[in-house]
């Protein structure tokens, strides 16, 4: 854990991907327009957030997945545990590029495989990725002012640095109200604990028989709060494009059910190299804005569940 937001820290400052951006995602790194640049409003356009803190945004806390990724976000980060908050943010015009592509869908869960290999001609500048034989352009990251940031245990005004991107680091021992204010805008949700495992994850994961199904369960369901879970194998943690990945998202029902197709899919990757083996699991709640579907609030609690393919 302490790696990751030492990960975290170092994006800030080198303007790689946000490290909760699954991997097959990038955004771009150098530092885009002004705060008055397109997908920002202007200052004196005050508002509230939109939906009910909590609801994720979406209507009526439906029950099904929501795999968007916004072009911009504040996410806030807690790990009660270690009595630490994070604050990281984006603003872009456009979401991250995707490098892979879903190829099925079951339940809550979809298997990601890359794009086919393609070519562009002439070659793609620098700012752009060859996608599906087509130049397509980096998102460009733009500023909008500081960020109030004010969470149970203390309060923030958190800058932009050079590269358009924001971070900060706080203190945190309690749930509950997170609320940001930027450009204008307040958004607000709560923040909790992470999901409290009913067994042990891992070993049912490594015991499965092949093509067999595993539920992962946890004691402490949250109401209106979701839930997304991002695998991939070592070629995928350590920066590259894995063979198949899986992602799932869905309301907080207490339960996830992981496809065994999906599971063997990953497990058929590259686990050759070390370091690797920790997967994305977080409850999170999201608030947005009304006529601004450009940025949202997330608060995040991450689980721990780690798992090597065999």
């Amino acid at each position: 854990m302490m790696q990751h937001r030492g990960l975290l820290a170092l994006c800030a400052t080198l303007a790689c991907s946000d490290a909760a951006t699954p991997p097959g995602i990038l955004t771009a790194g150098a530092a885009g327009s002004s705060a008055g640049s397109a997908g920002s409003s202007s200052a004196g356009d005050a508002g509230t957030g939109g939906s009910a803190p909590g609801d994720a945004g979406l209507p009526n806390g439906s029950s099904e997945p929501d795999f968007e990724v916004p072009a911009g976000a504040i996410r806030v980060r807690t790990w009660f545990s270690l009595g630490e908050t994070e604050l990281s943010g984006v603003f872009a015009n456009a979401p991250p590029l995707r490098f892979h592509r879903e190829s099925e869908r079951i339940g809550q869960c979809r298997l990601m495989e890359p794009h086919e290999p393609s070519t562009c001609t002439p070659a793609c500048a620098s700012t752009a990725a060859c996608i599906d034989a087509s130049c397509r352009p980096y998102p460009t990251r733009f500023q909008r002012g500081p960020i109030e940031w004010v969470w149970p245990d203390g309060q923030q005004t958190v800058s932009p640095s050079d590269i358009s991107g924001y971070h900060a680091v706080g203190e945190a021992h309690q749930p509950g109200e997170v609320v940001v204010q930027v450009d204008g805008f307040t958004l607000r949700a709560p923040s909790e604990h992470a999901m409290t495992p009913d067994a042990d994850w891992m070993a049912n994961l490594t015991a499965r028989a092949a093509g067999a199904d595993v539920t992962l369960r946890w004691t402490n369901p949250s109401l209106n709060a979701r839930i997304r879970l991002h695998m991939t194998d070592c070629t995928g943690t350590h920066g590259g494009l894995a063979a198949a990945e899986i992602d799932c998202e869905g309301p907080d029902s207490g339960a996830l059910v992981l496809p065994g197709a999906f599971l063997d899919r990953l497990d058929a990757g590259d686990w050759s190299h070390g370091e690797c083996g920790s997967h994305t699991f977080e409850r999170y709640h999201v608030d947005t804005v009304d006529g601004d579907d450009t940025f949202r609030l997330e608060t995040i609690a991450r689980a721990d569940l780690f798992y090597r393919g065999r």
